[in-house]
């Protein structure tokens, strides 16, 4: 299957529960409805290697207090790779995904 660009890494944060989640997070759809995605990601580093890792797209619900804070940084869809360093996924890498993941993720940016 070919894979299309879906994001550049902009930051990663290790959560022991979920794995290594990877910013930028993404809107939910405009219809709010939402099923989780399961796929082998392809990442490209900034170096040139290739790591191929398991990630799961899900929403997550984000406590924040200040009310003019929108619905959808409350309630983002995070990517998150299982079994993988943070080390191994450096800032400025590029995360590749099948065309309907990226349709399903990234809807009007796709």
């Amino acid at each position: 299957m070919n894979k299309v660009e879906l994001m550049q890494i902009e930051d990663t944060f290790l959560i022991k529960s979920i794995g290594l989640v990877l910013a930028p997070s993404f809107d939910l759809p405009p219809e709010g409805k939402w099923v989780n995605i399961s796929e082998v990601v392809t990442i490209k580093t900034p170096d040139g290697n290739e790591v191929c890792a398991d990630a799961l797209f899900s929403v997550a619900h984000l406590n924040i207090k200040d009310p003019s804070v929108s619905v959808n940084q409350r309630w983002p869809i995070l990517l998150s790779l299982r079994g993988i360093k943070q080390e191994a996924v450096p800032v400025g890498s590029k995360v590749y995904v099948s065309p309907s993941t990226k349709k399903a993720v990234a809807g009007g940016n796709a």
